[in-house]
């Protein structure tokens, strides 16, 4: 199972095995990452990911940064806090992280998610005596002694919506541990016992929109100067949006920070990138994707897909090795626009004939479970042979019970159900590019930071739909970097909502409509990301992997492999069928899947051709409970 770990070889790995447990990790090179760390009374524990600070559970203390003269790694740190306060040390605990205890006094060994669950932790029980669990979901299933098979109504969400919801998985036998929670195992007895330590509450505070955005700005500035250290090096993913440029012009000037883009050219949203890099006086650095790019990521990423998103959202992660090597840490603004915007949430739309259509800056309201889910189906893909639709799928999932249950997270009501869809857990957001930054280098989000998602569930819906936190941070830090105009809508930050709306709908109508396409090729695009769509149609990538594929789709029972090659032809004579297509590439590029139905990595497609070997992932964690025999006698 470890070797399904790694991503590019150079990882930190370990191995500790006793009578019965035992602990596979992988991790990004360096001494944060020592492993496991040791109490006084022998206990042992292992970290994967960040912990930022830590907060007293009875909140005497206040919150407390993590810093050096804590613990020299976040191990020891987790350890030192499960020496002082037990089991309730997870309350406390503020970043993006699994963390692993063996009390060897007590025998028991607790499994200790996130708040949000933003590294999400597979299980799976193969017989009474053991439990087994791990980062990366597709080594579970394929284990000697563990019976499983795809659940094709959730493989339906996947192939549709892009992720499983809640805490199913397309495996049966295999579930995801829920977020914001501690699984206990009891070695002398075998039960598992799970606890929610925190739970999401949305509850708007009714306060003006400048006194909130003071708030933000506050904890903003005091999580960046908590968390940056003068002594390394910093990567940023700057876009051309708001979200980056709020971390750029909060970042102190002493800090070493370099800046990074990716694209396919000198597009819009590079040259306002550069713009703002260079107003913050940092360096820039385009990381331009070629023609090939789909295709390499297509051979290496989905080995290490967990069924969120699809192959080509890893698409900063070719870059790597260079990245790695001119940074210690790499930040982006990734969860911004979840936890402080109004995607989630349906608006009414106004329709212009010719002109088009645009979103009135408010929300409608969702009043029932129904109503959500007739806004999240969709047609299943032609090539899926499954007997319900994802109407009937959906609401076989999702249930009013004690408030709601979505596939086995519960929710208050179902205005909580709309907003916590898209990330709690987080792996409901169908997106795997988080992960994907997760496995390539050591990486940061700061809008993770616990405080900062407190103040989101306080944030009331008005101020979401009309006006943007984000953006009056940057005004507030840095007005130079706010005055450039936003690369989407091509408005300075700093201008009124009222006019940042007008401007953005007359920008979009311009450029449809009266702006030549400066686009050198079709499938390049003036967004940060290729134009997929069009790639499909100039690049052969795709047909060579579906003729590739064809023995494993034929071994599929519910895959068909005829209309898997018509959805295909139909893109390429106009149709739109890039995320279907993508997700089946994903899927079928995914070892589980070949192992599943054909019992192998690689053998038939040895019969058509000889593609790259895949690469491996991010730094994760796997562990197995149970008797020595099957630690020790039943290597994957």
């Amino acid at each position: 199972m470890r070797d399904d770990l790694s991503w590019t070889g150079e990882e930190q790995r370990g191995r500790f095995v006793d009578e019965r447990v035992a602990v596979g990790w992988s991790a990004h090179p360096g001494a944060e990452n020592e492993q496991p760390a040791e109490t006084d009374d022998g206990t042992l524990v292992w970290a994967y990911g960040n912990v930022w600070g830590y907060e007293s559970p009875d909140g005497d203390d206040g919150y407390r940064p993590r810093s050096a003269d804590d613990a020299a790694t976040i191990a020891e740190f987790c350890a030192r806090r499960y020496e002082a306060d037990g089991e309730q040390f997870a309350a406390g605990l503020n970043g993006s992280f699994v963390v692993v205890v063996y009390d060897v006094d007590e025998r028991k060994a607790h499994v200790v998610t996130d708040r949000l669950g933003t590294r999400p932790v597979y299980r799976v029980d193969p017989d009474e005596e053991t439990f087994v669990f791990s980062t990366q979901m597709q080594s579970l299933p394929v284990r000697p002694n563990v019976d499983a098979e795809f659940d094709v109504e959730y493989l339906a969400e996947y192939f549709t919506l892009g992720a499983v919801g809640g805490v199913r998985t397309p495996f049966t036998g295999v579930e995801e541990l829920l977020p914001s929670s501690i699984t206990t195992v009891d070695l002398e007895s075998g039960t598992v016992d799970t606890e929610r330590y925190w739970r999401p509450r949305y509850d708007p505070v009714d306060e003006p929109f400048s006194s909130f955005a003071e708030r933000f700005v506050d904890r903003f500035e005091t999580v960046l100067e908590e968390r940056l250290d003068p002594d390394l090096t910093y990567g940023l993913l700057l876009s051309g949006g708001s979200d980056s440029r709020a971390i750029l012009a909060g970042v102190d000037p002493d800090i070493d920070l370099r800046t990074y883009h990716t694209a396919g050219w000198l597009n819009r949203e590079a040259q306002v990138a550069e713009q703002v890099a260079f107003a913050a006086d940092r360096e820039f650095s385009l990381l331009r994707r070629d023609r090939d790019n789909h295709a390499r990521m297509l051979e290496s990423t989905p080995k290490q897909m967990n069924f969120h998103g699809r192959f080509s959202e890893a698409h900063i992660t070719e870059f790597g090795d260079r990245i790695r090597e001119e940074v210690d840490v790499l930040i982006s603004g990734l969860g911004a626009d979840t936890l402080f915007r109004e995607h989630a949430f349906p608006s009414p739309q106004v329709q212009l004939g010719p002109l088009g259509k645009f979103d009135l800056p408010m929300a409608k309201r969702t009043t029932s479970v129904r109503e959500h889910i007739e806004r999240r189906a969709k047609p299943l893909p032609e090539y899926l042979e499954c007997s319900s639709d994802l109407t009937e799928i959906l609401e076989r999932n999702i249930v009013s019970n004690d408030g709601v249950d979505h596939h086995g997270v519960n929710y208050r009501s179902v205005r909580e159900l709309v907003f916590f869809d898209d990330f709690y857990p987080f792996s409901n957001k169908s997106d795997y590019f988080f992960h994907a930054l997760n496995g390539m280098t050591s990486h940061w989000s700061p809008f993770f930071d616990n405080r900062l998602v407190e103040l989101a569930l306080e944030l009331p819906m008005r101020h979401r739909m009309r006006r943007n936190v984000i953006d009056a941070t940057t005004v507030a830090l840095d007005d130079d970097l706010a005055r450039v105009p936003h690369a989407s809508t091509g408005v300075p930050l700093t201008k009124s909502f009222p006019t940042q709306f007008l401007l953005h709908h007359a920008n979009a109508f311009s450029r449809k409509h009266l702006s030549p396409d400066r686009s050198p090729e079709p499938y390049m695009s003036d967004k940060p990301w290729t134009n997929s769509t069009e790639l499909l149609r100039t690049h052969d990538f795709a047909q060579k992997k579906l003729r590739e594929k064809a023995p494993l789709m034929d071994a599929l029972p519910f895959i068909d492999r005829e209309a898997a090659t018509r959805v295909y032809q139909d893109h390429l004579n106009g149709a739109e069928h890039t995320y279907v297509l993508y997700t089946l590439l994903s899927f079928l590029q995914m070892p589980a899947v070949q192992r599943m139905a054909l019992g192998t990595d690689g053998e038939a497609e040895s019969e058509v051709s000889d593609p790259e070997s895949n690469r491996g992932s991010e730094s994760e964690s796997e562990s197995e409970v149970g008797e020595e025999k099957e630690t020790q006698t039943k290597p994957n």
